[in-house]
């Protein structure tokens, strides 16, 4: 896939669930000015559940529509929440050096956190059974199996929170019982090398790792690599950056909000993918 820099990448905007805090999709507008290409790195709508898939297939229209309007081409990756959102659930750029995916094929039960993690457990390991052979060891098969397992909840019905108050009932609802709390943070801790691992075992040549999926925004270095989660739209906690890509070079800004709009904010770091040299055992 050719695209036009630059290229910004966001992710876990959950547009239409009751807990994000965008409001409407011109709140967004600021971060799509300029760009060549807009890359939506999963999660970017709710799309799991067949009741609303409707009203989740429309809000991605809205976007699409959006970053066309202000001249930019828009990416959308697949994501746990979104799975069926795009043809693609990962870009290799700048030659394989930087990878960009969503993150949700790096726990087998795809949210460990979550009260459906053992249904999608299970449907992530009939995928798996299901790919022989060379299948089973194609990067983007093994997506692919990860976003079938992300559907196996389409026929239940969603207990999401609604309201003004959707927010906080959501993170509510994330801490109880009390051993969700822990899994997330063990999830938070284990994601960086995760990645690493995925990226060693599927794209070695990969230097930069930009996922999302845990909503917890950072930069993480493991050896010649750098993990980077763009964090997430749901809520207030976790924060949330950009990532520009121009020739080699990945810009980190955070993304603030002044008033009801979202903009690009002080440059966090910039990172060079192409200097980032492989070191034996990495």
């Amino acid at each position: 896939m050719s695209l036009a820099e630059p290229i910004r990448i966001i992710s876990d905007i959950h547009f239409g669930h009751p807990a994000c805090i965008v409001d409407k999709p011109a709140a967004l507008l600021p971060l799509f000015r300029g760009m060549g290409t807009v890359v939506f790195n999963g999660d970017s709508v709710e799309l799991r559940f067949l009741r609303g898939r409707s009203e989740g297939k429309n809000n991605a229209s809205k976007l699409r529509e959006l970053v066309t309007n202000e001249g930019a081409q828009p990416v959308f990756i697949n994501g746990n929440h979104d799975p069926i959102i795009a043809k693609e659930s990962h870009l290799d750029l700048v030659d394989g050096a930087v990878l960009v995916t969503h993150g949700d094929m790096l726990f087998h039960d795809i949210s460990p956190w979550s009260i459906e993690a053992k249904i999608m457990a299970e449907a992530h390991t009939k995928a798996l059974e299901e790919l022989h052979g060379d299948a089973f060891h194609d990067f983007e098969q093994r997506l692919s199996a990860s976003k079938r397992a992300a559907l196996a909840l389409e026929l239940h019905k969603p207990s999401i929170p609604r309201g003004p108050l959707a927010p906080l009932a959501t993170i509510a609802r994330e801490c109880w019982p009390p051993w969700r709390p822990l899994q997330i943070f063990r999830c938070w801790f284990q994601t960086p090398a995760k990645a690493v691992a995925l990226a060693r075992v599927f794209r070695p040549r990969a230097r930069i790792i930009l996922i999302g999926h845990t909503h917890l925004c950072g930069i993480w270095r493991r050896g010649p690599r750098v993990v980077v989660n763009t964090g997430s739209f749901l809520s207030v906690i976790g924060g949330r950056m950009l990532a520009d890509l121009a020739g080699d070079t990945i810009t980190l800004r955070k993304i603030i909000k002044e008033g009801d709009t979202f903009k690009p904010g002080p440059v966090i770091e910039e990172i060079e993918a192409t200097k980032l040299q492989p070191h034996e055992g990495f």
